[in-house]
């Protein structure tokens, strides 16, 4: 069985923080109206799960977009 992040289970630690954690350098970050609006570089190497359960589980709304040939996970609380 996988190891729960200890960040993940504290909901005062700071997601913005973790988040740049687990993306590194496969995606970008930036903050968008009490929100997060992540760039995906690489795809394949992106952890997926991980953010997407970071978000989520702090009630945030998530949307996959695409702009041309770049995909985004917008999320807003």
């Amino acid at each position: 069985m996988p190891k729960k992040s200890p960040d993940l289970d504290n909901p005062s630690a700071d997601l913005a923080q973790e988040l740049q954690k687990l993306i590194g350098g496969t995606g970008g970050l930036e903050g968008s109206m009490g929100g997060y609006r992540i760039a995906i570089y690489h795809t394949g190497a992106f952890p997926w799960g991980q953010v997407l359960k970071a978000l989520v589980y702090r009630d945030f709304e998530v949307y996959i977009t695409r702009r041309k040939a770049d995909i985004f996970i917008e999320a807003k609380p």
